[in-house]
């Protein structure tokens, strides 16, 4: 019994025994609006968390490091540790939606790529057009176009659920400590600004008849970790 006891002693802290983000103060706010999903999409109730319900809370894919990060790690491909925004709203919004972030990405043993922000279509809506696709991923490449362990924006070119066609933006080497990344639609335009430039601008029309939420955390694309560590995380819609 006292070895039964010890050992599950030591799988709670094992799952539960990092500070929780939302001990600070500048992420409660978001962590009031959004959910935990990992390590797959759908709900796990060793490892998720639904809407606002993040008191007290950590485990060992999301978590505060040094009183001061709040931290999303994972393993395996497809995998994630995501928080995902409750409220839904169409690109040709007349308030804008913005998503404004500072990370330093870890790409640790990721074999290919993996993502830390979205814009992505809901799929769950009734008497909605679907589409499980996202518009946007900013995105970690190890190499692509013969660029090694740069950054990415990766946007659905179509509407259509038929035309699985992307534009993918080199945003940048992915720097070496924190950096700001900021997107923002407005009125059928997405907008996106890496440390305060402006690197894309762009028509977006053709996703209108979609609701969409953003995303951020960490998603792998392939075998292998990452880790992503958020100093500050903004939403405002």
């Amino acid at each position: 019994m006292i070895l039964r006891g010890i050992s599950f002693f030591l799988f709670f802290v094992f799952l539960f025994g990092h500070d929780s983000p939302y001990s600070l103060d500048k992420f409660k706010s978001v962590l009031d609006i959004s959910k935990l999903q990992a390590p797959k999409s759908s709900y796990d109730p060793l490892y998720s968390r639904h809407y606002g319900d993040f008191q007290y809370y950590s485990n060992k894919y999301f978590y505060l490091q040094d009183n001061k990060y709040m931290v999303f790690y994972m393993c395996g491909d497809h995998n994630r540790s995501e928080l995902r925004f409750k409220n839904d709203w169409s690109v040709n919004t007349n308030t804008p939606k913005i998503l404004e972030a500072e990370v330093k990405l870890f790409p640790l043993n990721a074999k290919r790529e993996f993502t830390f922000l979205q814009i992505h279509a809901d799929s769950t809506l009734k008497n909605k057009p679907i589409i499980k696709k996202p518009l946007l991923r900013i995105v970690w490449y190890k190499n692509l176009h013969n660029k090694h362990n740069h950054i990415w924006a990766v946007i659905r070119q179509s509407g259509d659920v038929n035309i699985n066609k992307y534009l993918k933006i080199d945003l940048g080497l992915m720097p070496k400590s924190f950096f700001d990344v900021k997107i923002v639609v407005y009125n059928n335009i997405l907008k996106i600004y890496v440390n305060n430039k402006l690197k894309i601008n762009k028509d977006v029309s053709y996703w209108q008849k979609y609701k969409n939420y953003f995303k951020a955390g960490v998603y792998l694309q392939d075998i292998g970790c990452a880790k992503v560590l958020f100093d500050k995380l903004i939403i405002k819609e």
